[in-house]
């Protein structure tokens, strides 16, 4: 079995670090800043943090909104 072969352990630990790492930059690089500027258009138009009695009346604003613009 090739798992358990002491020569292989090299480089499976190689190519373990090198996925790892290009999951990684991915991450970093795509995901993380879509995330980050997706909550930053959803904070802007909610006006920070809703008030629960509020949160009704602004979802409908916002829902209207985003109707208009298709």
């Amino acid at each position: 079995m090739p798992q358990l072969d002491t020569t292989t352990y090299l480089t499976q630990y190689r190519w373990t670090l090198i996925t790892l790492f290009l999951l990684f930059s991915l991450l970093v690089s795509f995901i993380l800043p879509t995330i980050k500027t997706n909550w930053l258009i959803r904070r802007s138009v909610m006006g920070g943090w809703v008030v629960s009695e509020r949160g009704s009346e602004l979802n409908k604003k916002i829902v209207s909104i985003w109707k208009h613009l298709d």
